[in-house]
């Protein structure tokens, strides 16, 4: 018998979040109003299929699977409620309550208000990490509100990180308006604990990138000892398989690693989600270039996945953020950030500018996403990627296409590219005349043979940087 394929995969995971939600068959309605996309609507028809089938073979097997038992338990609690005799508990105690989902949250408020327990909610919203598995940020920072009371304590001592790497760590995540203020204070004094280590990315790419990470092993063993705990973090497992197909380095275990040149140095590597919670002398953050798959990754979820998790729009990339500080404060000394050249991620940019931190001289810092851009139609943002009908790197909506589909070439001029009219199949895209700035519209078959000189004016305002 064959694995599970991705489309599979794919339809068990939004079973899944559909469940985690606290949704059952009679929301699948709800789910149709929210969209008008012919493919989402295609996937919620077999989605419910499939839902059904699956709570059938369930229910002829008297078994539950994790979600139902959490959606069970409510169930019951809502029948005791009618009775006089109730269980009585003092306390309900929940650690990492950052990252609990609404049906989770449910089965907490039920319990409390049938048993009178209090709820004593531990967590950090400055580390929810867990969107896509259904974890809802808002549950946390609106706790009191939601629960009804409560007060509030803050921790706001730890003995892992420098003060000067929880200062650069604290203000970065606080960008966002949306994450609960604080100010954390640490005895431990490290200078310079932030460092961006930089590797040519014009040629020979992933052999400079290699050599970087190889070099920067070396400064951490120089500085912290042969025997310095060293943890690679990844945004994706591929970094790791990269490293290890390299004559540098070598697999040990499925997390450990060891580096050929420095074979005394303990070495982990995991993933940024994976390294929650744990901490090491030192971190090394592989691979911080902007990209689909950099860091901060800008893969978009699919339609269809986003009606069954939370997004969080406060800030452009507000998990990504998230993720990141997750990521620098797993150490207890220094984080390295390793870093094309010509394709610096948008974060190591904002770091290397808001905190002074030293980087090579010639770090591109003209990273095209690097501020947010609206879709001038509908206000969501655009993704910076190759369109492969089009063969041209565009600006494209990240709204559903049948509700908005608007893609340009330019950004300073946003014009919406449309099919030329003149010639058969040929595009009107933004140009920028040679002797001046002003752009107009040009078809994209005018070098070709037959050529289409058709052009046009553009009759919209330039974009200015926000």
């Amino acid at each position: 018998m064959g694995g599970v394929s991705l489309k599979q995969m794919f339809l068990i995971d939004f079973i899944n979040n559909f469940k985690t939600m606290g949704y059952d068959k009679d929301y699948f309605p709800v789910l149709r109003s929210k969209t008008k996309n012919v493919r989402t609507l295609l996937f919620l028809d077999i989605a419910e299929e499939v839902f059904s089938y699956y709570q059938d073979a369930l229910a002829s097997r008297n078994q539950l699977d994790f979600a139902d038992m959490i959606n069970e338990a409510d169930k019951i609690l809502t029948e005791i409620e009618k009775y006089k005799d109730k269980p009585k508990y003092k306390y309900i105690i929940i650690d990492e309550f950052q990252d609990i989902a609404k049906q989770r949250f449910n089965l907490t408020k039920r319990l409390a208000d049938v048993t009178g327990a209090h709820v004593v909610a531990v967590g950090d919203d400055w580390q929810s990490i867990f969107a896509f598995a259904g974890s809802d940020i808002t549950l946390f920072q609106k706790f009191l509100e939601l629960m009804g009371d409560g007060i509030p304590l803050y921790i706001t001592h730890t003995y892992r990180n420098s003060q000067e790497l929880i200062d650069i760590a604290g203000s970065f995540i606080q960008k966002n308006s949306s994450q609960i203020k604080k100010q954390l204070k640490s005895p431990k004094k490290i200078k310079n604990p932030v460092v961006i280590e930089c590797y040519d990315d014009a040629k020979d790419i992933r052999k400079n990138w290699i050599s970087t990470i190889e070099e920067t092993i070396g400064k951490i063993v120089n500085e912290f000892g042969p025997e310095s705990s060293i943890l690679l973090i990844g945004r994706y497992n591929f970094d790791r398989d990269l490293l290890i197909k390299s004559d540098k380095f070598e697999e040990i275990s499925n997390e450990k690693v060891r580096c050929k040149k420095y074979p005394r140095a303990l070495i982990i590597f995991l993933t940024a989600h994976t390294s929650k919670g744990l901490g090491f002398d030192n971190v090394i953050v592989l691979n911080m270039l902007e990209g689909r798959y950099g860091f901060p990754s800008q893969i978009e979820d699919d339609p269809v996945m986003k009606l069954v998790t939370h997004s969080d729009d406060t800030i452009q990339f507000a998990e990504e953020r998230r993720l990141l500080y997750v990521a620098m404060t797993r150490t207890k000394n220094k984080v390295y950030l390793i870093t094309p050249l010509t394709r610096p991620s948008r974060f190591v940019i904002e770091l290397a500018d808001d905190y002074k931190i030293p980087h090579h001289e010639d770090m591109s810092k003209d990273i095209q996403l690097k501020r947010y851009m609206p879709c001038p139609v509908c206000g969501l943002p655009l993704k910076y990627e190759n369109n492969k009908n089009y063969g041209l790197t565009l600006y494209m909506c990240t709204n559903e296409p049948e509700l908005c589909d608007f893609m340009t070439n330019d950004k300073v001029l946003p014009g919406d590219i449309y099919k030329c009219p003149k010639c058969t199949d040929g595009y009107m895209i933004v140009k920028k005349r040679k002797n001046d700035d002003n752009r107009f519209y040009g078809c994209t078959n005018f070098n070709s043979n037959p050529k289409c000189t058709n052009s046009c004016t553009i009759n919209i305002q330039p974009v200015k940087n926000k």
